[in-house]
């Protein structure tokens, strides 16, 4: 009796330590970790610019700190997304979801899907899909890349969208 005990009490132990490291994973992969605090609100503040203004600054829109942005088409890779950005990152709530989508959570999927990505430093520090239904914006980048002391860009209705509601935003000038 006492030595079934001491077993179920050592199965007891094993399974809460499996799911703690389900839910919290490897060092990797908190250090990977990132979020999108304030993402919502950028893009709330990039779409009003965009649709009143001919010119914004994306440094001045954002409240967090960075020093460069990627922004990529769709249908990029998420490998050649790590490449360009110079590190990987994950936005997986939990390791077991790290575990499964990393090697395509950062794939941009469809026509209308593009991802953004704040980085400072060497870690990327927001990053996010976006679909330009919701956020009518297409960066028009020739190294799908700027930097916070350059980023103003001009604003010209997409000649893709017939209706004008989307935007293309491209740099004002270049470093």
């Amino acid at each position: 009796m006492l030595r079934h005990k001491r077993i179920f009490q050592i199965i007891g132990v094993v399974f809460i330590m499996l799911i703690l490291f389900f839910v919290f994973g490897t060092a990797r992969y908190r250090s990977m970790k990132t979020g999108n605090i304030g993402f919502i609100a950028f893009e709330k503040k990039l779409m009003q610019a965009s649709a009143a203004k001919s010119e914004i600054d994306i440094s001045k829109i954002t409240d967090f700190n960075w020093d460069e942005c990627y922004v990529f088409p769709p249908y990029f890779p998420s490998k050649m997304v790590y490449e360009k950005v110079g590190t990987e990152w994950t936005t997986a709530k939990t390791y077991i979801e790290f575990l499964i989508s990393h090697s395509t959570e950062n794939d941009t999927l469809n026509d209308g899907e593009f991802l953004m990505v704040f980085k400072k430093g060497n870690k990327a520090i927001r990053s996010r899909r976006y679909s330009i239904n919701k956020l009518p914006a297409i960066f028009k980048l020739d190294n799908y890349k700027f930097t916070r002391n350059n980023s103003k860009f001009f604003v010209t209705p997409s000649k893709q969208y017939n209706d004008g509601k989307v935007k293309e935003l491209r740099l004002k000038n270049v470093e």
